[in-house]
């Protein structure tokens, strides 16, 4: 059984990367063309001479804001950063993903993010191919975020408004740390959601991880997330949720 498990996986595995590596392709022929820009440049130049990152992830579960949505998920990811005038960083992404219970998607995400007196103040638009009619599963939404560091720790507050879909006004309470214990740096992540619809919180969870050097600038980082449902009449995609921990590896490198 663990023989045809991890077939299976690396089947869905190499699809994914098929679909990432053409990707990737476009951007370099995107690349080569830039060359032949003017040396003043300009936009396009400009977006195509940023560095890439690019990430392929396996994990046993898929749970996304508190909600399962499907066993042995696979995701590839490339994303990119770059500084924009008056001193606002934009990030973009695309990622594909694919689970046992749920049909291929794509992900689009573009991210502003602009410093003010310690705070981080950030708009953000994000595109779900996949998405439908039920409550918390929308195509489209922007989200308006703060963030601050306190000591060591990053504390950020994300609310979310949908463009196409139903949300119940979904927000998030995040924190994150990055420290050494037992001579190994390790990441701790959490999340504290919510829907203001309903008044009422849907889950917390806390992802543990740590990075390890592979070969050829490789990253390896092996995670453990625990979830704890907390809705109880949001509805949508938040019905019949349940305590999860879901474990995984994710692979990334910087281009």
């Amino acid at each position: 059984m663990v023989a045809i498990y991890y077939k299976y996986m690396n089947m869905k595995l190499k699809n994914v990367l098929y679909s990432m590596i053409a990707a990737a392709a476009l951007a370099s022929a995107g690349s080569a063309s830039a060359a032949s820009v003017a040396s003043d440049g300009g936009i396009l130049s400009t977006l195509l001479s940023q560095p890439v990152d690019a990430s392929v992830t396996a994990a046993s579960k898929e749970v996304w804001r508190g909600a399962d949505r499907g066993d042995n998920l696979i995701t590839a990811s490339v994303g990119t950063a770059f500084d924009l005038p008056w001193g606002v960083a934009l990030d973009a992404g695309l990622t594909l993903k694919d689970n046992d219970a749920s049909d291929r998607e794509t992900v689009l995400s573009v991210k502003g993010t602009k410093v003010v007196s310690d705070y981080g103040l950030s708009v953000e638009l994000n595109y779900y191919s996949e998405g439908t009619d039920v409550v918390g599963d929308v195509t489209s939404e922007i989200g308006f975020g703060v963030s601050r560091n306190v000591g060591s720790v990053n504390v950020s507050l994300t609310q979310y408004f949908a463009l196409d879909g139903e949300s119940d006004k979904y927000g998030e309470v995040g924190v994150g740390w990055s420290g050494e214990v037992a001579g190994r740096e390790i990441d701790v992540k959490g999340a504290l959601g919510y829907v203001i619809d309903e008044t009422e919180l849907t889950h917390a969870q806390v992802t543990v991880g740590t990075d390890f050097e592979l070969p050829h600038d490789f990253v390896a980082t092996p995670f453990v997330t625990g979830v704890l449902s907390l809705a109880s009449d949001a509805g949508g995609i938040y019905d019949n949720t349940d305590t999860e921990v879901l474990f995984g590896v994710k692979v990334s490198r910087s281009f």
